[in-house]
């Protein structure tokens, strides 16, 4: 089509498409490669939707399987031209586009209007809960709790100045009275992960820095352990750092946005292209 001199598609609009989605491709069908891998070598089972997106390989193997699916429609609809690839590459994008925004309006909601949440009904700490319980039966999904715990210097997921006790949900660090006598005398009893315990600069780290923190006494526990929840610290997070979060979340949407309204502009040039041979086609001689 776009290869008559005066045709209707513009070539910088159909290869720009076509560039930046192959790369894309490529990249996430190498990610999606490599995440099947890890979770074969782990023998990753799944049991339950907490499983899943409590796991960092199975979020970003779903993360790198629609972007490469989604990708391939966008740069073979470029490249050949072809409709009905385009179409299905804007819907698509438009659909993800409104997916993303529902839940960052959710996520916005559960932060910082906490009675629309107890309108809704939406209680994160009931479900991230579970990753509490899980803490010792995952590896990756220990790592991921501990690395969230050190970027953000919380302990626990609660949304309030006492997120170190939701560590007592973990049979492990359990601190209640119900625990029978024989497991209050365990290394982990009463304790929690060195991920909640405050960084002292040494270069050195100290894993049994938290021990019996749950049960110490106020002024040792806040000396030693962060002592907010993680909820708590990525409310406080957001709330001073709300440019950084609007910049983040606009170099996410307005990429999508770009690339669904070229995909809709080449459609309507090919569309305009294809009325053209028509016309030359059925001209009277």
């Amino acid at each position: 089509m776009a290869r008559l001199a005066n045709s209707s598609v513009n070539l910088v609009i159909k290869y720009l498409l076509f560039f930046i989605n192959f790369v894309v491709f490529l990249v996430s069908g190498a990610v999606a490669g490599l995440m099947i891998w890890i979770l074969v070598e782990k023998e990753k089972t799944v049991s339950s939707i907490y499983d899943f997106f409590l796991d960092g390989a199975c979020i970003f193997l779903l993360v790198s399987l629609i972007a490469f699916v989604v990708s391939f429609l966008g740069w073979i609809g470029a490249f050949r031209e072809n409709i009905c690839c385009l179409k299905g590459y804007h819907w698509t994008m438009t659909i993800l586009f409104f997916v993303q925004t529902v839940i960052v309006i959710l996520i916005f909601v559960v932060v910082f209007v906490p009675e629309a949440r107890n309108q809704l009904g939406i209680y994160p700490e009931d479900s991230l809960r579970v990753a509490i319980e899980k803490y010792r039966d995952d590896p990756d999904m220990q790592n991921l709790i501990d690395n969230f715990q050190l970027t953000f210097k919380c302990c626990g997921i609660s949304n309030d100045e006492s997120g170190y006790k939701d560590w007592t949900n973990n049979m492990y660090f359990n601190c209640s009275d119900a625990i029978p006598d024989s497991m209050k005398g365990k290394f982990e009893f009463c304790s929690v992960p060195f991920s909640c315990c405050i960084d002292k600069d040494s270069g050195i780290k100290n894993l049994e820095c938290g021990k019996r923190m749950q049960s110490a006494d106020p002024l040792t526990r806040t000396a030693a352990i962060h002592t907010d929840g993680c909820l708590k610290a990525i409310t406080d997070f957001m709330n001073n750092n709300v440019i950084v979060v609007g910049g983040v979340l606009m170099g996410v949407f307005i990429p999508q946005m770009v690339m669904s309204w070229l995909s809709r502009k080449l459609i309507t040039q090919i569309y305009k292209q294809m009325a053209k041979w028509n016309q030359t086609q059925y001209r009277p001689r």
